[in-house]
């Protein structure tokens, strides 16, 4: 009997870009792309369980926003985005883009939590060394950026991180960045099950209020979790 050959399922497969150059199956979700462009609020929390594709829609947000991805415009070719008009299509490729996830965030230990932290952090740094050789960046924010890359940055400069570097690739490109921060929770989750929640909790409450309160840098940011906003929320930013 022959055997019947069809589109494989990317089992474990979060990139857009693989599972479209692969020709794997894929239910097209552009649309979503459209309601943010559309929604008027600065910051969208997306919450869903487990493996629900949450890191593929911020895949395909990357591959679609980001200036620095021109050359994989045609992953969008005949996608559900492309009908939505000129309107929408005219941001794609146009926009620097923060891409942040803290999914490898799993350790015992508040000072591990804090290691992880330095590495996810010097990744997405070095996506954007080209700032190195830019003449709109100050000496002394190349300093810091060296220091980011050889992981040298003490605890205050890592909770700014996010917010220099939007203010920097806006500097640089002349557009707000958009910022995507991918299984936000997983580092305090974490901290939950192995005893340090409190120092967690601190640690992130600065961080994240210090990336989105009153931040001038910003176009648009999505973050993905599996869990809600609590009422004392750890977006606000302490003291």
């Amino acid at each position: 009997m022959r055997e019947r050959k069809g589109r494989g399922i990317a089992i474990g497969d979060s990139d857009f870009k693989s599972i479209i150059d692969k020709n794997c199956l894929y239910v097209d979700k552009t649309e979503f792309i459209k309601h943010i462009i559309d929604t008027e609020s600065m910051v969208t929390l997306i919450t869903r369980p487990r493996r629900f594709g949450k890191t593929l829609n911020m895949s395909t947000l990357n591959y679609f926003f980001n200036i620095d991805e021109k050359e994989s415009s045609y992953l969008f070719k005949d996608k559900k985005i492309m009908k939505a008009g000129e309107e929408y299509t005219s941001k794609q490729n146009e926009y620097p883009v923060i891409f942040l996830s803290m999914n490898g965030m799993i350790n015992t230990t508040y000072n591990g939590m804090i290691k992880d932290c330095r590495y996810t952090i010097q990744e997405m740094y070095g996506r954007h060394m080209y700032l190195l050789e830019s003449e709109k960046i100050y000496g002394y924010e190349k300093n810091l950026i060296n220091d980011i890359l050889e992981t040298r940055e003490d605890e205050e400069t890592i909770k700014i991180c996010i917010r220099k570097l939007a203010e920097m690739l806006y500097r640089h490109f002349g557009r707000k960045p958009i910022l995507l921060l991918d299984e936000y929770d997983v580092p305090i989750q974490n901290a939950y099950v192995y005893g340090y929640y409190e120092e967690a909790i601190g640690f992130f409450k600065s961080f994240y209020g210090r990336t989105f309160k009153d931040n001038p840098n910003l176009e648009k940011t999505v973050i993905t979790g599996v869990s809600r906003v609590s009422k004392e929320s750890i977006f606000s930013r302490s003291k």
